[in-house]
């Protein structure tokens, strides 16, 4: 049980925060550290709707939904945070190489499109 008027239980448990904060950091540096970590935290984000407004018009049902994608946004919000704030030259990175992607497959696209044009 933890005391909060025992200075050495509260310096405990102090380090034991800063440590969980700085074990926290130290794996998503690791995770973005790969490409296939950058990758999956890219699609991870993606499913965050991060540039949504969030609105759904309706009724109750659209109020359930609307709530719903809040907390989906709010936890890419707090993702790219920590992404940022611990890895920031790597969620550059990250962004840098998910564009390329995107414009890679828009080139297959044209590409597989004009085949089957002609």
């Amino acid at each position: 049980m933890h005391d909060p008027n025992d200075a050495r239980q509260v310096r405990q448990a102090e380090q034991r925060e800063k440590l969980g904060r700085e074990r926290a950091a130290d794996d998503l540096h690791a995770v973005m550290e790969t490409e296939y970590g950058r990758r999956f935290v890219h699609g991870l984000l993606g499913l965050c709707n991060l540039r949504s407004d969030g609105y759904v018009p309706g009724g109750p049902e659209a109020q359930r939904h609307q709530d719903y994608m809040a907390g989906r946004r709010s936890i890419g919000i707090e993702l790219l945070g920590e992404l940022e704030r611990h890895a920031p030259h790597l969620t550059e990175r990250m962004s840098e190489e998910a564009r390329l992607m995107q414009a890679e497959a828009e080139l297959a696209d044209l590409i597989a499109e004009e085949q089957n044009d002609g």
